[in-house]
């Protein structure tokens, strides 16, 4: 009966460290996770797991965690894209600036006698990139065509204008603020 008894402990104790190397050390009896629409037990009960925050509602008669809405907050980058002289009067230049969010952006700037404009740089069509073409920026992909100065569409199939940044110059520089949507 000994060598039985040493036999299951042996066995248990392998399966326990395969377990063990498996889970990397968490140990099962640890809060469970938890995800949208699995049941709760207490009305109102919040829970974070992994920087989502849940809360126990009543759903349909039943508790069960929803995720707790967030406040959105909106991130403002401004950044010097280019030197003053390097954009003469009426013409244009594609730069990418910092977005918020990470990565890069794609902005058309434009000079006029009444400032800066800054435009972001993909079509409202479908997101192509734009380029000038003679006196305005057409869409490479479908031929949409828009107004350098003000980003309005000239003719379509865009139906809506380009998105528009803030832009100044001071200092020798062209600014641009880029804003998280």
């Amino acid at each position: 009966m000994s060598s039985k008894s040493s036999r299951r402990a042996f066995i248990s104790a392998t399966v326990a460290s395969f377990a063990w190397l498996i889970t990397g050390g968490r140990a099962a009896a640890t809060t469970p996770a938890i995800s949208a629409g699995a049941p709760c037990k207490v009305k109102g009960k919040e829970r974070t797991v992994d920087g989502v925050t849940f809360v126990c509602r009543n759903a349909k008669g039943k508790l069960v965690w929803r995720r707790k809405p967030g406040e959105a907050t909106t991130k403002v980058i401004t950044v010097r894209v280019l030197e003053s002289a390097e954009l003469e009067l009426g013409k244009t230049k594609v730069v990418n600036a910092p977005a918020p969010n990470g990565g890069t952006t794609g902005v058309v700037l434009t000079r006029t006698s009444a400032g800066i404009t800054a435009l972001r740089v993909n079509c409202t069509h479908q997101g192509f990139p734009v380029g000038r073409v003679g006196a305005v920026l057409e869409c490479e992909l479908h031929g949409s065509r828009f107004n350098p100065e003000t980003g309005a569409v000239i003719n379509g199939p865009a139906a809506r204008p380009l998105t528009r940044y803030d832009a100044s110059e001071t200092n020798g520089g062209i600014y641009v603020t880029v804003t998280s949507a």
